[in-house]
């Protein structure tokens, strides 16, 4: 009898002992389910901090890779846009591209790439480096998902895009010029074309067609970089939804600990990154396209030129008169010259070009 009053009370130990950790591993579990937030929240906000200076460096670096990359490849197509824009080929593009390898070769299609990626490759880099710069201030101005923050990652877009037209605007007026049927033989070399430009009709001439260009392009790069901001970042919200419920539900420390080093993510899916380039491109694109036209046609433009006929009244009055110079000519059909092969080359240079410029951005260890 006292043998299994024994054995009854030690069965009675175990089971309470039993509750009493079943009941602590719960609490133990809570308390780190709840603690799972405020984990991953400080991790994403405790990431290495570069040199303002370093971190611009950085990402110029990684525009400049990106563009060199992208419109080396894309050059073709750039070639087939111009002759539709500026000569007025009236062949088909199949007939174009034979017609183009006929005359110059194979080299032909990437005739005037070097110019194009000296117009281009600072360019691009330094939109994208303003954007994310531009954008670096929105996001320490505005909580996440506020109105002031979309509202400004739109002005960031618009800012980036102003900002890379002021700063390069030169340069594509010389391709513009170089690129046109009898360009080469009437200026030469870049740096006679330069010479000959400012001789005959003055500093400003470099300057001519930049009112269409900065109109097009505060609502191009806004359409652009918002589009794409927005669609990555929802994505990237998405992803690290997904990597938090793999973190709670993961029962192996070590392989938690893991999946905490990849939170938050650093980026999204080749694919997704590269599909949201391609729509936010073509959706600036053709919606400022007529801007491009008319940009086109003024740097072609020749005789003197004055700051007044750049900026200005003088610039928005001779604007005018182009865009009713194309109509006229041309119908409204002449504001969308060459929209098709340009759609065409935006789509792979939008997404190729975002595309590249994370993967830089990844190696150069910069956000």
């Amino acid at each position: 009898a006292t043998g299994a009053s024994a054995f009854g009370r030690r069965r009675r130990r175990r089971r309470l002992a039993s509750v009493s950790a079943l009941k602590a591993s719960k609490a133990s579990g809570a308390g780190w389910a709840r603690s799972l937030d405020d984990k991953l929240r400080a991790k994403s906000t405790t990431t290495r901090k570069l040199p303002a200076q370093e971190e611009a460096a950085r990402r110029l670096a990684s525009g400049i890779g990106a563009t060199i990359c992208v419109r080396t490849v894309l050059a073709p197509l750039e070639r087939v846009k111009i002759e539709y824009l500026l000569n007025r080929s009236a062949l088909k593009p199949e007939a174009l591209v034979r017609s183009i390898f006929t005359k110059e070769g194979l080299g032909g299609f990437w005739k005037g790439n070097l110019l194009n990626l000296a117009r281009t490759a600072p360019y691009k880099a330094i939109n994208f480096c303003a954007f994310d710069t531009y954008r670096g201030f929105v996001i320490k101005a505005f909580p996440e998902g506020s109105d002031g923050r979309k509202i400004g990652t739109l002005c960031a877009g618009a800012g980036a895009g102003v900002t890379a037209v002021l700063t390069c605007f030169p340069m594509d007026v010389l391709r513009t010029r170089l690129l046109t049927t009898g360009g080469k033989a009437k200026y030469g070399s870049l740096i006679q074309c330069v010479k000959t430009m400012y001789t005959q009709e003055g500093l400003s001439t470099f300057y001519r067609g930049i009112t269409p260009a900065l109109v097009s392009m505060a609502p191009n790069a806004a359409v652009y970089y918002t589009i794409y901001d927005g669609l990555k970042h929802r994505r990237m919200a998405q992803l690290d939804e997904e990597l938090r419920v793999r973190i709670a539900a993961t029962k192996d420390t070590r392989e938690r600990a893991k999946l905490e080093r990849e939170y938050p993510s650093k980026t999204v899916e080749a694919s997704n990154m590269m599909l949201f380039g391609a729509l936010a491109g073509v959706a600036s694109e053709a919606s400022t396209y007529p801007f491009e036209v008319i940009r086109r046609r003024m740097q072609m433009q020749g005789g003197r030129s004055s700051a007044s006929m750049v900026f200005g009244r003088e610039a928005l009055r001779r604007m005018t008169v182009t865009l009713r110079s194309i109509v006229r000519k041309q119908g409204v059909r002449g504001l969308y010259a060459g929209l098709g092969p340009s759609c065409i080359q935006v789509l792979p240079s939008a997404s190729l070009g975002f595309f590249s410029y994370e993967m830089f951005k990844l190696l150069f260890q910069v956000d």
